[in-house]
């Protein structure tokens, strides 16, 4: 395992090819709004991914996007920490989370970490010859589901990506040269936000390695005062502006696909979309939220281009009217 903060953020370094402003600024936000609900005892989880197929396998699965697996990673403290604390019971949260992708028929696991050591960490190592690269995983994920009494019960890995393209070798993986990352800086400087990053990302490396499978990152996991529970999309955004509709908010075209589909059922599930309202010069206003379910209500129904997404990519985006944001302290009491 990582024995340092400096060893586990090389690791992540590793999995992102491109470490742009607009990553810094979604990890910072994420960070912050941590923060903010910590301040105010709310339970949350700090993330996940969804999963499909990769490609068709023929004869079992002929429309992957029907086949998606929710992994929710479970958290290990380092020593290297000064917060945090282990704990191999689930969570209020973590149960909260399982059970709402359950509702929305999304078969859902937690990845936990086992025979943990730390010490030496041995890196994915790059290479021009992708068949001599090396994508070593120096420790086992077990994946794990809530049986109907309540227990914690380990699940075949094969079982569960029994629809999924199995890797031929290395082709297709990837990693990414180090030390892009100025270790000294915000917010490489917190071991809590590193600790929940590393653990997010490894979990998608240790089955990228035999699986082929697209994926989808969930931001974070908040659970209510009623005892209700949502996924969020967090964005760190400055309000645009036009003479039509005034300051705006934009959600790109792939979160509201994955909020679309979280709340296309009958269980009449919500999700959050939250903006941290800051400057042009990046500098905080204000924590703004809606719910989801308002945000298809208020939005515009036509798509324009948006700017570089966090992976340095284009983007397409829906525009939201900012009248149409609550407070967040406010909408969260509301939950």
């Amino acid at each position: 395992m990582p024995a340092t903060l400096s060893d586990a953020i090389r690791f992540l370094e590793t999995q992102w090819s491109s470490i742009t402003e607009n990553k810094v600024l979604g990890i910072l936000a994420e960070l912050r709004f941590k923060e903010f609900l910590s301040a105010r005892d709310y339970h949350f989880v700090s993330g996940g991914w969804i999963v499909t197929p990769g490609r068709p396998t023929p004869g079992s699965c002929d429309v992957p996007a029907l086949e998606k697996i929710c992994i929710l990673p479970r958290q290990h403290r380092f020593t290297w920490q000064k917060d945090g604390f282990q704990n191999n019971l689930l969570t209020p949260a973590e149960m909260s989370a399982y059970n709402y992708f359950r509702e929305v028929r999304v078969r859902t696991l937690f990845a936990s970490p086992i025979e943990i050591v730390e010490g030496d960490f041995m890196y994915p190592t790059p290479s021009e010859k992708k068949a001599r690269a090396l994508y070593p995983r120096p420790y086992e994920m077990q994946l794990q589901e809530v049986s109907p009494n309540g227990a914690i019960t380990s699940v075949d890995p094969m079982e569960v990506f029994r629809l999924f393209p199995r890797r031929k070798g290395n082709i297709g993986v990837r990693c990414h040269k180090i030390n892009r990352i100025d270790q000294s800086a915000v917010p490489w400087t917190s071991a809590s936000m590193v600790s929940d990053l590393f653990w997010f990302e490894y979990a998608k490396y240790f089955f990228q390695i035999d699986y082929l499978f697209s994926n989808n990152d969930l931001d974070l996991f908040v659970v209510g005062p009623s005892g209700a529970s949502y996924p969020v999309e967090i964005k760190s955004k400055a309000a645009a502006k036009d003479t039509a509709l005034g300051e705006w908010f934009g959600i790109d075209m792939g979160p509201f696909a994955k909020l679309t589909f979280f709340t296309a059922n009958k269980r009449n599930n919500d999700a959050l979309y939250v903006v941290e309202e800051v400057t042009a010069q990046k500098d905080h206003v204000q924590w703004l939220g809606i719910r989801f379910s308002d945000l298809v209500k208020s939005c515009s129904w036509v798509g324009q281009s948006g700017g570089k997404g966090m992976m340095g990519g284009a983007s397409s985006t829906y525009k939201i009217p900012k009248a149409a944001f609550m407070p967040l302290a406010g909408l969260l009491s509301s939950l």
